[in-house]
């Protein structure tokens, strides 16, 4: 009976360091920027593209395998997925031990508004974090030729409206003198 106990309290020691040894070789999630903040894109123009990067890194020991995924925002009015963040690149992972996988996430404003999604990262033993993802879009403010029509491509034409209203100051101010003295 003694040893009947012996060996089964051994048994049991050696069954919760095995435990304790495999649970250490297990691979861990870790995504930067930290799930805890939220990824701003900033301000961006209609139209235009901004992009931000992931890093998902295995902290653990053994693989981590995984995919990422996009929650885009639901338009209001007809509760649809509004496309507009992107991953460019893989959405599926294998990392070892200390190895990152960098995720590249673009957005492109539809129309001007704010815009939130969610970046969803889940990993093998049940591993997941979720990234808020914000930007607010704008229009493209127009600008015109103060001497001309039509819009402004490039800011070198301010220098050419400058030096336009400086020849008619100096104009009309020459010809106020003459008509005055």
């Amino acid at each position: 009976m003694k040893r009947r106990f012996t060996f089964f309290g051994i048994t049991f020691l050696s069954f919760i360091i095995c435990i304790q040894l495999w649970s250490e070789d297990l691979p861990e999630l870790t995504v930067e920027p930290a799930p805890d903040y939220d990824l701003s894109f900033g301000i961006t123009e209609v139209g235009k593209s901004v992009e931000r990067e992931v890093h998902i890194i295995n902290t653990g020991k053994g693989i981590l395998a995984g995919s990422v995924t996009i929650e885009n925002p639901k338009q209001s009015s007809t509760n649809e997925e509004e496309k507009v963040f992107f991953i460019s690149g893989d959405i599926a992972f294998s990392l070892f031990e200390n190895q990152t996988a960098v995720v590249k996430i673009q957005f492109i404003p539809l129309k001007s508004g704010e815009y939130q999604g969610k970046l969803k990262v889940t990993a093998s033993d049940n591993q997941s974090a979720e990234i808020t993802l914000k930007v607010i879009g704008i229009k493209k403010r127009k600008e015109y030729y103060v001497f001309g029509c039509g819009e402004m491509e490039k800011s070198s034409t301010y220098y050419l409206d400058f030096i336009i209203l400086s020849f008619a100051i100096f104009y009309l101010s020459f010809r106020f003198r003459r008509i005055t003295g």
